[in-house]
């Protein structure tokens, strides 16, 4: 301790003296605003380093958005082609139903002429027998 604070004491401001003496002020000046300047460079690009890290984080984010939006449609279109399957057979179906609806109304009309000529028939023979 004793030789630090002689140091300190005597030999220190001797060689600061001697130091900044022989260095012109200019170059003491430049420094002293380096220093400043490199300190301003060093935030600053910390500052853009972690700007573009925001926007890599912020463009994963939408990669994986789009990553389940994607398979989200690729879903959506598997069960639309399902429903599309669904609703042709439901279609062809509803066809056949729709040709016996029609069959069984063709026939309802024949059994309906049919029907009226019977009665008519029938009505004559109950007229004719009446009149005898």
């Amino acid at each position: 301790m004793d030789l630090l604070e002689l140091f300190l004491k005597a030999i220190a401001p001797q060689l600061l003296t001697r130091i900044f003496d022989n260095i012109p002020q200019y170059a003491i000046f430049l420094g002293f605003i380096s220093i400043f300047a490199i300190r301003y460079l060093l935030k600053w690009n910390k500052a853009r380093v972690e700007k573009i890290k925001s926007k890599e984080e912020r463009s994963e984010a939408i990669f994986k958005n789009t990553e389940n939006l994607v398979s989200k449609v690729d879903t959506i279109e598997k069960v639309q082609k399902e429903t599309a399957k669904e609703i042709k057979a439901l279609r062809a179906e509803y066809n056949t139903l729709d040709k016996r609806v029609l069959v069984i109304e063709t026939e309802n009309k024949t059994n309906s002429k049919q029907e009226g000529t019977i009665i008519t028939m029938l009505n004559r023979i109950f007229n004719s027998i009446e009149k005898k």
